[in-house]
């Protein structure tokens, strides 16, 4: 115990023994008293308790595990300022203090009526109302609280209706945001759904900083039958019911349009709750946010707001421009985009040697040419969206030719139009301000079209008005495909490709629902690994510095073995200043004593001869 390694430092940790009041904990900020730890390089100090703190911890007020770091933030808990240790989740940037961390709880409800539940960090106690002069409104529906099955915290003034406190759910999925939300608090956030300056309770994304009030989280999005209120993905804000208490209907006047299908029609429609012109219509505001269309297999359609996203695109159906105040089915991955109104039609018809899925249009814009007769199409005619193929009703070769209807007593004939007795000269046949009309709808008609005609009582239907009869004739020909000479509907075709996409879409839902856990594991994991990583560099740094003071220490221990070594092996003479003379005179002493050595050479070879 003499020494301790805390993963919030980088050095060893010495214990002493009595502490004193001079010195602060890092930890608590508070007087060091008792045992505690000590660096001997920082000025680092931590109570015995302190440094002994669990590392991860799992509490019942957030879904995540909190992890304890030595920072500065807000309580997410009590709303007062943290100093020192606390426990945070990386992911939602959740603090609590280390204190409210680590308050008792209970598990179950006890004698007293105190309950422990998610919404608040205190246990909650059953609220005697009585006691109350103004009634205290629920956190959660912001309603009065009326009756005895109320609980509450009366230290922090936090009141929940019994009903309220059983439903709420404490994760959603929101047409607003991409990521599920989890309920917290915060001290201060502004929503992000009607920009309202809030505290407290919020279902909130903390990896996007995406935050909604209890309002705007909980209320429908799509589903609006018997709703007064409602969130749309057209606009930022809550849409009240017009009729509602809550609005002032007579913001809206005859020149107002619902944003979706750009029609006046006030009926039946929400408004927005603020102060926005903005409105849209029940029917509009239900539809679907994604859906798998024929048009498009390969992927999935989803809604979008045009005016934002879509300006100058065109709709892959009927090449008309997206109009800035309509909504489209779209998908991004390969720039298609469907009209609201193009999005319902659905092949009905087969044709061809290619069994093209055929679509029975009305009142598109004039911008194609039939496929057979390469003649302009206006109002009704088939059309195989997938290839861009159209066709004229009476130019498919099972269009009959001769007619009856309910509008005439007589057949009719598939005549080429204009007829001779509309025209004053021949020579008008081509000229484009002569006005034709159909006798069933009184109705101006386009005077190239081909159209069903009594000879006998010049009586002129267009195709449109007798389409009726038209339809059970649209088959697939024998000779063009081989198989069937009967129209096959898509009621009757059994429609194998909607089942293989409702077979896809369980499969991603049982994915999405593997994914999830999967998903939940990885988020501690992935803190975990930031930690060991922290810890990594720390060690790291720690090691540079053991190899300095390595080094360092080497040295000296070569300086100390030389220093042993000559003091072991001391010369036996003594070396004086006497013994050394100049270089000149050294050169000259070593010059005699040759010349001597030379002399005695030649006398030795003498006395031997």
């Amino acid at each position: 115990m003499s020494s301790f390694e805390h993963f919030l430092h980088k050095h060893t940790l010495s214990f002493i023994q009595e502490g004193y009041q001079i010195f602060i904990c890092v930890g608590c900020k508070k007087p060091i008293s008792g045992p505690f730890y000590s660096c001997p390089h920082c000025i680092f100090y931590l109570h015995y308790e302190c440094a002994r703190l669990e590392p991860q911890i799992q509490h019942f007020f957030h879904p995540c595990p909190l992890f304890l770091i030595l920072d500065s933030d807000t309580c997410n808990a009590c709303f007062m300022e943290v100093s020192g240790f606390s426990y945070c989740c990386f992911t939602c940037y959740f603090t609590m203090h280390v204190e409210c961390a680590l308050k008792p709880t209970i598990s179950s409800e006890s004698d007293e009526g105190l309950i422990q539940h998610f919404t608040h960090w205190h246990p909650l106690s059953l609220i005697d109302l009585n006691i109350f002069y103004d009634k205290p409104c629920c956190a959660i529906c912001e309603k009065p609280c009326s009756t005895n099955s109320t609980y509450g915290c009366s230290s922090c003034n936090f009141f929940l209706h019994n009903s309220c406190k059983a439903t709420i759910p404490r994760s959603i999925n929101h047409s607003f945001h991409p990521c599920a939300l989890n309920l917290l608090t915060y001290p201060n956030y502004t929503c992000n759904g009607c920009n309202r300056d809030c505290s407290g309770l919020t279902y909130s994304c903390g990896k996007c900083r995406f935050k909604l009030d209890i309002r705007c989280g909980l209320l429908p999005t799509v589903e609006t039958r018997g709703a007064d209120m409602i969130q749309n993905i057209m606009h930022p804000h809550p849409l009240a019911r017009l009729g509602n208490k809550d609005v002032d209907n007579t913001r809206f006047g005859v020149g107002h349009r619902c944003r979706a299908c750009g029609e006046n029609d006030l009926d039946h429609s929400f408004s927005c709750s603020i102060s926005c012109d903005f409105f849209i219509h029940t029917s509009c505001a239900e539809l679907p946010k994604d859906i798998h269309h024929p048009f498009h297999l390969e992927h999935p359609l989803s809604l979008t707001y045009l005016p934002l996203q879509l300006h100058g695109a065109d709709c892959s159906s009927c090449n008309k421009p997206l109009d800035g105040f309509l909504l489209a089915y779209r998908c991004d991955w390969c720039n298609f985009n469907l009209h609201k109104d193009c999005a319902e039609f659905k092949p009905s018809f087969k044709y061809g040697n290619y069994l093209h899925a055929l679509t029975l249009c009305d009142k598109r814009p004039s911008l194609f040419h039939c496929t057979i007769c390469h003649k302009r199409v206006n109002k009704i005619f088939l059309r195989c969206f997938v290839c861009g193929i159209d066709i004229h009703v009476f130019c498919l070769p099972s269009a009959p030719k001769t007619i009856t209807h309910k509008c005439h007593i007589d057949c009719l004939s598939l005549t080429q139009s204009p007829l001779e007795f509309e025209l004053n000269r021949l020579e008008d046949a081509d000229n484009s301000d002569d006005e034709f009309y159909c006798d069933v709808c009184e109705e101006k008609r386009e005077k190239k079209d081909s159209v069903y005609y009594c000879a006998e009582c010049k009586f002129i239907a267009e195709v449109g008005c007798v389409i009726s009869e038209l339809v059970p004739s649209y088959n697939t020909p024998e000779e063009q495909n081989g198989v069937s000479s009967r129209a096959i509907s898509k009621d009757e075709d059994d429609s194998a490709i909607e089942t293989r996409l409702a077979e896809l879409n369980n499969e991603i839902i049982e994915l999405s629902a593997k994914s999830k856990p999967l998903i939940q594991e990885r988020e501690p994991l992935n803190i975990e690994i930031m930690l060991l990583n922290e810890k990594h560099l720390q060690l790291q740094g720690r090691l540079q510095e053991i190899e300095t003071e390595l080094w360092q220490i080497i040295r000296i221990t070569d300086n100390l073995e030389v220093k042993r070594f000559l003091c072991k092996h001391q010369p036996k003479h003594r070396i004086t200043e006497d013994m050394f003379s100049t270089e000149a005179s050294t050169s000259g002493g070593l010059s005699l004593s040759a010349e001597q050595a030379r002399h005695m050479e030649d006398e030795s070879k003498v006395q031997n001869s």
